[in-house]
């Protein structure tokens, strides 16, 4: 089942039955007729999750919603807070803030042409809109599933970039981010850390720059059983990073992701 409102898609299974929930925040690819920037398409999509929307999907299969972004974070970023700062015009980090201004890390080019930064008033209404929008959906589903299930699991899910400036690599295929223990409980980091390794993937746990950001902030509360675990997976190991193209091993990354939500499914499930 799908619930798509303005901003935003909810794929829900036909009934919640495990306490597991999924949220792709940066996979969203419909650029607003409002969102005037200066630069290639082609560039500003570097900017994308690119297909963990997708590659996530079969998480309703499983028992389990996922909540996805259908605006993409270059136009406003559901995973970085508010700041007054950020309200202001003129007034925008380059990368790392709500409403970025370069395309990505490993392309800076500009996104907006030189003066024209969004206003104060389009930055807010992007807040009123997309930002809300997805965090009051998000909220939703996590305070429904620990109602439900007495705890939440819940997989916040990217992907990264293969390399790094000066086309250093990436040695990770997956890095797991909890706030350094703040988000989650390190038994489910471990779990899923060693479910990957056990399929042969190279896992980091709190890298730099992937120990979590503001949604896994935001939700995760070990001590009231809700467990928001930030989940980063190499584009190289799917996709090609210039031509945007799957790769042939887009289907082998599927299955094994598909193993394992079968296995935190049975992490998440209700126990007799």
């Amino acid at each position: 089942m799908s619930d798509q409102k303005k901003h935003t898609e909810i794929l829900r299974p036909q009934r919640q039955s495990v306490a597991l929930v999924f949220d792709s925040p940066h996979s969203g690819s419909d650029y607003p007729a409002d969102f005037n920037h200066a630069c290639d398409m082609k560039d500003l999509r570097m900017a994308e999750d690119m297909y963990i929307d997708e590659l996530f999907a079969h998480v309703t299969d499983h028992g389990a919603p996922l909540l996805k972004a259908l605006f993409p974070r270059s136009y406003i970023d559901p995973n970085r807070a508010v700041k007054e700062e950020d309200k202001k015009s003129g007034n925008s980090p380059s990368l790392r803030g709500l409403f970025r201004t370069v395309c990505s890390g490993i392309n800076p080019t500009p996104i907006y042409a030189e003066g024209a930064l969004p206003t104060g008033q389009e930055k807010q209404a992007r807040i009123d809109n997309c930002y809300r929008e997805y965090h009051e959906n998000l909220s939703d589903i996590i305070k429904d599933t620990r109602q439900q299930f007495e705890k939440t699991v819940h997989i916040n899910c990217h992907s990264m970039p293969s390399t790094y400036g000066d086309n250093l690599p990436n040695d990770y295929d997956f890095i797991l981010g909890n706030r350094e223990g703040r988000s989650c409980a390190p038994e489910l980091v471990a779990f899923v850390k060693t479910a990957l390794e056990d399929m042969g993937y190279k896992v980091g746990v709190n890298i730099p720059g992937y120990r979590g950001a503001e949604i896994v902030k935001r939700y995760g509360d070990p001590a009231n059983d809700i467990h928001s675990l930030q989940l980063e997976i190499n584009r190289g190991l799917y996709m090609d990073e210039r031509s945007f193209a799957k790769t042939a091993d887009f289907e082998k990354l599927r299955d094994d992701l598909k193993t394992l939500t079968t296995k935190l499914a049975f992490y998440a499930a209700p126990k007799a």
